[in-house]
C-alpha cells in the first residue's frame, strides 16, 4: 500500500459486525478510528470516559431501509470505549454488545454509520483483515500474530486451531530462531577464514567441519519443515489399519467411527480401496483413519473371489502399501492366535517400529489370549477401544514432527522460506564435502559456500528476523582475538 494511501486509510472510521455469522444470543459491532468517539456521542449518547463499559441503548428507525427516519424502538446494548493506544488497533475503538439478530447487528452498524457521516467524518463498512492490519500498521501486532488469526480463521479441525495457538504465542518462530543462531555460528566462522587469515589466533572451519554442520543444520530445517516423521505434511495425522485378509481391519474401522462405514465380510477382498474417515482420539487431537486391503505376502496372491482380475488384486496391494508408508501411525490388526503379517513390503513400517500399534483383534472369542505387548480389541463389544484411542494419542502427541507438518502446511510462507534455506544448506554441505574429499582441512572457495549460507540465513529471516551481516561480524569477533 502506497504512503498516500496508508494516511487515507487511516483518516477513515471502519464498522463491521465482529460476531460469527448465523444467528446467536450476543453479537458484537466493533468500530475503529477518529469517528469512534463521535458515534459514541451521537448514536448512544454517551460521552466515553477514558476506558471501560459502558449501557446505553442505540434507537432503531421505523423503516430499517431509512435511519434517518423517526426511531421506532431503542436496542439496548453494552458499549466498550477503548482510548488509542490502548486498543488492539492502537485508534479510539468502540466495541457494542447487542441481541444477536443479523438484521439487528446490520441495522446497529448503520445507525453508526449515519451518525458518523452526520458529523461529518468519513466512516464506512470495514474490508477483510482490516481490523487486524490496522493493528499490525500501528505496531499493535506483529505478522506472524496476523497469520496465526487468518490460521484460526482458516482452522477446519481440532489440529489446525492448536498449530494456530502454538503461532500465536510464537513456538514456530523460536525453534527457526534456533536454526538461525547456529547458521550464523557457522557462517561467522567461514567469513573469519575470508576476511582474517592474516590473524594467528583465527582458525578458519575446515572443509570437513562445515560439511558435517551445514548437513546437519539442512536436516534440522528439514525437520521443522515437516519433511521429516511425517511425510504428508498434513494438519491432520493419517493412521492406517493394517493386516492380513479378514484380520478385523473393517470392523475395527467402523466400531472406532462409530457407524458403519466400510462394509465388512467373511470373504478375502471385500475391502479393495483405501476407506478413510476423520476421528477424534482424544479432545482436540483427530486423526485420518485408513482402513486398508489386506495385506498378502506377495500381491499377486492377493485372495479375492474369482470375479476379481488380478490387475485388481495387485492394484488394491499397491495402494494398501502406499498408504502404509506414508501413514504418521500404522495399526497392525492380527486376530488372536494368528500370526502378525509383514507390514514393510517395500513400506519402510518395519524399519521404523515407533510408528507400529500392535493391536489383537476379535478378543472376544473363547479362549482368547492376546500377547502381552498388543492392545486388546473387540469391535462387537467395544472392549479395548479406548486403550487404543489412548495408545494412539499418546504416540501423536510425542511426535513433534506432526506439529511441525501442522504448521507448515498453515503458513506457506514458512515452507517456503524453510525450503529454501534447506536447499542452500545441503548445497553447502555437498560444496564442503567435495573440498574435504580433497583436502579435509582446506575449504578450496569459501566466498561461494559463505554465499549459500547467507541464502539460507536470508530464508530463515523471514521467519525469525533478518540477520545484518554486521551481527554475523559481531560473532566473528567476539570468538576470536583479532589484532591481538
Amino acid at each position: 500500500m502506497r504512503r498516500a494511501d496508508a494516511d487515507a486509510d487511516a483518516r477513515e472510521t471502519i464498522v463491521a459486525v465482529a460476531s460469527p455469522p448465523g444467528r446467536g444470543v450476543r453479537g458484537i459491532v466493533r468500530v475503529s478510528g477518529p469517528a469512534a468517539r463521535a458515534m459514541a456521542r451521537g448514536a448512544l449518547g454517551l460521552e466515553p470516559r477514558s476506558r471501560g463499559m459502558m449501557r446505553a441503548r442505540v434507537a432503531i428507525p421505523a423503516d430499517a431501509r431509512n435511519p434517518e427516519g423517526e426511531p421506532a424502538c431503542a436496542c439496548p446494548v453494552l458499549a466498550f470505549w477503548m482510548e488509542s493506544g490502548a486498543s488492539f488497533t492502537g485508534e479510539d475503538s468502540l466495541e457494542l454488545v447487542c441481541t444477536g439478530a443479523p438484521a439487528l447487528l446490520e441495522i446497529v452498524s448503520d445507525a453508526l454509520l449515519s451518525h458518523a457521516r452526520a458529523a461529518g467524518h468519513r466512516a464506512r463498512l470495514a474490508q477483510r483483515g482490516e481490523f487486524a492490519y490496522r493493528a499490525f500498521r500501528s505496531g499493535r501486532l506483529g505478522l506472524e500474530a496476523a497469520e496465526a488469526i487468518a490460521a484460526r480463521i482458516a482452522a477446519t479441525n481440532d489440529a489446525e486451531l492448536t498449530a494456530a495457538a502454538e503461532l500465536a504465542r510464537g513456538a514456530f518462530a523460536s525453534r527457526a530462531g534456533s536454526l538461525v543462531a547456529r547458521l550464523a555460528e557457522t557462517l561467522a566462522l567461514v567469513e573469519a577464514g575470508i576476511d582474517f587469515t592474516d590473524q594467528e589466533d583465527v582458525v578458519a572451519i575446515d572443509a570437513a567441519t562445515l560439511a558435517a554442520r551445514t548437513s546437519s543444520l539442512a536436516v534440522e530445517a528439514a525437520a521443522l519443515r515437516g519433511a521429516v516423521g511425517s511425510r504428508r505434511a498434513h494438519a491432520v495425522p493419517l493412521v492406517a489399519l493394517g493386516g492380513a485378509p479378514n484380520a478385523g481391519k473393517s470392523s475395527l474401522f467402523n466400531a472406532l467411527v462409530g457407524r458403519t462405514r466400510s462394509a465388512t465380510g467373511a470373504l478375502a477382498g471385500t475391502t479393495r480401496d483405501a476407506i478413510l474417515a476423520r476421528v477424534a482420539v482424544a479432545p482436540g487431537l483427530e486423526v485420518d483413519l485408513a482402513d486398508l486391503a489386506g495385506l498378502e505376502p506377495d500381491a499377486a496372491d492377493a485372495r479375492c473371489d474369482a470375479r476379481t482380475p488380478a490387475a485388481i488384486a495387485e492394484a488394491m496391494q499397491r495402494r494398501a502399501r502406499e498408504i502404509l508408508r506414508v501413514a504418521d501411525i500404522v495399526v497392525r490388526c492380527t486376530p488372536v492366535g494368528a500370526a502378525r503379517v509383514a507390514i514393510d513390503g517395500g513400506s519402510g513400517v518395519e524399519a521404523s517400529g515407533n510408528r507400529v500399534v500392535e493391536v489383537a483383534t476379535k478378543c472376544d472369542e473363547p479362549g482368547a489370549f492376546p500377547p502381552d505387548d498388543a492392545v486388546a480389541t473387540s469391535a462387537r463389544t467395544g472392549a479395548g477401544l479406548d486403550a487404543l484411542r489412548s495408545s494412539l494419542a499418546a504416540r501423536l502427541r510425542a511426535d513433534q514432527a506432526l506439529r511441525r507438518a501442522e504448521l507448515a502446511s498453515i503458513l506457506p510462507r514458512h515452507d517456503a522460506a524453510l525450503a529454501a534455506a534447506e536447499t542452500a544448506l545441503r548445497d553447502a554441505a555437498d560444496l564442503a564435502a567435495r573440498d574435504a574429499a580433497v583436502q579435509p582441512q582446506r575449504l578450496r572457495d569459501p566466498e561461494f559456500a559463505a554465499s549459500l549460507l547467507r541464502a539460507a540465513l536470508d530464508a530463515l529471516g523471514a521467519i525469525a528476523g533478518p540477520v545484518h551481516p554486521d551481527d554475523v561480524l559481531g560473532l566473528v569477533f567476539s570468538r576470536f582475538c583479532i589484532g591481538k
